[in-house]
């Protein structure tokens, strides 16, 4: 069971509750499981609209109307999702439970005659928890779930990279794009601009003129941070027809100070420990890849 509390606001939707109230829908889910809640779904969202005087003229009026009309319930084969409207940022534990309460009772005034979960229990429990979470450190029980996160998005991206070690897959796909991507703090998103997009730009041509070939996907793309599990924490993927590489530079804030030619060197080798690592996991022709990658860096100066 999952159970999500995601913002939304005119022409916006994702967010959830600000800190340190982020992850209370774990929270909550971890605790139904720990007293055997069971639902008939797998998943419950809990849509936080927050009114908008942004539309205007017709807009206005059709938002107006739709924004009226809440509470929203929607039940799927597997998903419960209420929308509640909210016209206030939560503060505090009290606004924050009375906005689960809603969005539960709801939920509740919707059971089927066949759902077997017992609405009062779950009741208590949120009480409970309530109680529970009044008398904790919110600071301290969102820095624990916000490592237990990253540690489980570590352990799924592992897993992922294990999946195509393993798998056989014939490479006819031309790459289409390369793109370089970085996430280091307090670091803006022009650092390494404009050596990262020129160099992309270079090695894609090349890799279509030697027709270098992908598996089921057609982009790649280097993420790199300051160490290998930073980076591997943000190459998630929602679609099959893009893939990451991971690259490392623990020296980040040092390249600010390089001059023009170290600064090509790094970016071109973060290029290329990315592009081999995702070589040597998917099988592909490692020779064509550095043939290019060795003509690419002949012309760095």
């Amino acid at each position: 069971m999952q159970i999500y509390f995601i913002k939304s606001g005119y022409g916006t939707y994702g967010g959830t509750f600000n800190q340190p109230f982020r992850y209370f829908g774990r929270i909550i889910s971890d605790r139904f499981q720990a007293q055997g809640i069971e639902f008939p779904f797998k998943e419950i969202e809990i849509q936080l609209a927050r009114f908008s005087n942004k539309p205007k003229g017709k807009d206005k009026e059709i938002y107006n109307g739709w924004f009226n009309k809440l509470p929203n319930y929607y039940r799927g084969k597997n998903i419960v999702r209420v929308t509640l409207p909210v016209f206030e940022t939560e503060q505090n534990l009290d606004d924050v439970f009375e906005i689960i309460y809603r969005g539960f009772e709801i939920i509740f005034s919707k059971k089927k005659k066949d759902d077997l979960y017992d609405t009062e229990r779950i009741k208590q429990i949120l009480s409970l928890l309530e109680t529970e979470l009044q008398n904790t450190d919110l600071i301290k029980l969102n820095e624990q779930y916000e490592s237990l996160f990253y540690q489980e998005a570590l352990t799924r991206r592992i897993d992922e990279r294990k999946e195509r070690e393993n798998r056989i897959i014939e490479n006819k796909k031309a790459i289409r794009d390369l793109r370089f991507y970085y996430h280091f703090e307090g670091i803006d998103k022009l650092y390494f601009a404009p050596y990262s997009y020129k160099f992309c730009e270079k090695i894609r041509a090349k890799l279509r003129e030697k027709k270098f070939k992908l598996p089921d996907y057609t982009h790649l793309y280097i993420e790199v941070s300051d160490s290998f599990e930073n980076a591997l924490y943000h190459t998630e993927k929602e679609e099959n027809w893009y893939i990451y590489g991971i690259a490392v530079l623990k020296d980040y804030v040092g390249y600010g100070t390089k001059n023009e030619t170290e600064k090509k060197r790094i970016v071109f080798n973060l290029i290329r420990e990315g592009l081999n690592d995702i070589a040597r996991i998917d099988k592909l022709d490692l020779q064509t890849l550095n043939d290019v990658l060795d003509e690419v860096e002949s012309d760095i100066k």
